[in-house]
């Protein structure tokens, strides 16, 4: 293979990994080698066509998937078309974002419950629609970045307001299975806009962990929601007392046993 064409490889390899929060030394734990060994291998040192396979099977890809276009090329933001197409049936919706969140059609279909013939027209629909990509043993990867936008007001938008939304924030805090964190601080816009961003970062390891959690085999497992939220309150309201009944959010992080199509998988 030209040195061009397997730097492409590698190159998309390493994005892959990173996506799935997959670091050297997770990789060189599961292969049996050394860190410093996996490292060389990543970038291209003494790798050998069984361990890029192996390595490629970690990262749920195939070795023509890996040939396709650099992965950080993939969309960022949901065409109006994709969006009124998942937003018209949740159950095709939490595939997607199932997928995206790292799992294989066989895992929604059990925990799920749902038939496999439907599970295979739902993936055929996503693969029209330019949502995923299927190989020939059909493993499924997204062609969309793992933070990928809806529009402010489009089908997603609505459908989570209307279907999604009571999924977070009609939970019994007071249940044995709540598990939260409730704050009140006083930031600017700026401050706002940092903390969102340390979501983002938290998003990110929350993912990580669900991964480890997997990897770990436990013998039982369940979706949960995770909703992490800032917006300002209305400090007239706060101070109308206990009988007011509050509209606008606190700074939170709540996780419970629900199902939402945003959630991290665990």
């Amino acid at each position: 293979m030209r040195t061009g064409a397997m730097a492409m490889l590698l190159a998309n390899l390493r994005g892959e990994l990173k996506r799935r929060n997959l670091t050297a030394k997770e990789l060189a734990a599961r292969m049996c080698v050394a860190e410093p060994t996996m490292r060389r291998w990543l970038h291209g040192k003494g790798l050998l066509l069984d361990r890029l396979e192996q390595l490629c099977e970690i990262a749920g890809l195939d070795l023509g998937q890996l040939a396709t276009a650099p992965l950080d090329q993939r969309q960022t933001q949901f065409t109006y078309a994709q969006e009124r197409v998942l937003a018209a049936d949740r159950a095709f919706a939490f595939l997607f974002f199932s997928i995206l969140n790292g799992a294989q059609p066989e895992s929604f279909q059990r925990d799920f419950k749902l038939p496999k013939a439907r599970v295979d027209a739902y993936l055929e629909k996503l693969h029209r629609l330019g949502l995923i990509d299927i190989s020939v043993d059909r493993r499924v990867r997204p062609l969309t970045t793992r933070s990928v936008a809806w529009s402010p007001g489009g089908p997603l938008a609505k459908a989570f307001e209307s279907t999604v939304r009571h999924f977070f924030l009609s939970m019994d805090f007071g249940a044995k299975d709540a598990t939260y964190i409730a704050d009140m601080v006083s930031v600017s816009a700026l401050g706002r806009a940092r903390i969102h961003a340390l979501f983002a970062t938290m998003r990110l390891a929350i993912h990580k962990i669900a991964q480890e959690d997997q990897a770990a085999n436990l013998h039982h497992y369940d979706w949960n929601a995770v909703l992490m939220l800032i917006r300002p309150l209305d400090m007239v309201e706060v101070g109308q007392g206990s009988d007011a009944r509050p509209t606008r959010g606190v700074c939170k992080h709540s996780s419970a046993t629900l199902r939402p199509w945003s959630v991290a998988a665990s």
